[in-house]
């Protein structure tokens, strides 16, 4: 940034860690406000010198720094609680491919298909260098709705 602009700037916040800084930021970006991190490098690359330099600074335009101190110390917390997390869509993967419900449930049996499944998937893992199975691939599952099954 020019240093003609960084007058121009007010510090609202300093933080320790780069990503609370981003965090903050973020925050201040979503309520409309343009805000940047400063010193971040510095602190990312000299750590140790993070409390000398006064860690990683949050600045913004000297007109909006009221604002953003406001937004910063204010409790989001019902904000957040807002969002419906508690049902996210599933991941296609977690759908049935007969008839794509939701309604996945794992099966763990000792027949001889689960067995024959299990070598060949640690054979292929052996072979090919990668990591041991995903445990989704190790295990068979059945549909809730359809009573489909892997």
């Amino acid at each position: 940034m020019p240093a003609r602009h960084r007058s121009e700037l007010e510090v609202v916040g300093a933080y320790r860690f780069p990503w609370e800084a981003s965090l903050a930021k973020s925050a201040l970006e979503a309520f409309g406000l343009e805000a940047w991190v400063l010193d971040e490098t510095q602190i990312r690359l000299r750590w140790y010198m993070g409390a000398a330099l006064g860690g990683v600074k949050l600045a913004v335009r000297a007109e909006d720094a009221e604002a953003a101190r406001e937004i910063l110390r204010g409790d989001h917390s019902a904000d957040l609680a807002a969002v419906p997390e508690a049902k996210l869509p599933a991941a296609p993967d977690e759908l049935c491919p007969r008839c794509g419900a939701d309604a996945l449930e794992p099966v763990s049996g000792r027949t001889s298909a689960d067995v024959l499944r299990r070598m060949l998937l640690v054979v292929l893992a052996l072979f090919l260098g990668s990591h041991a199975p995903h445990d989704r691939l190790m295990r068979g599952w059945r549909c809730r709705a359809c009573g489909g099954s892997s």
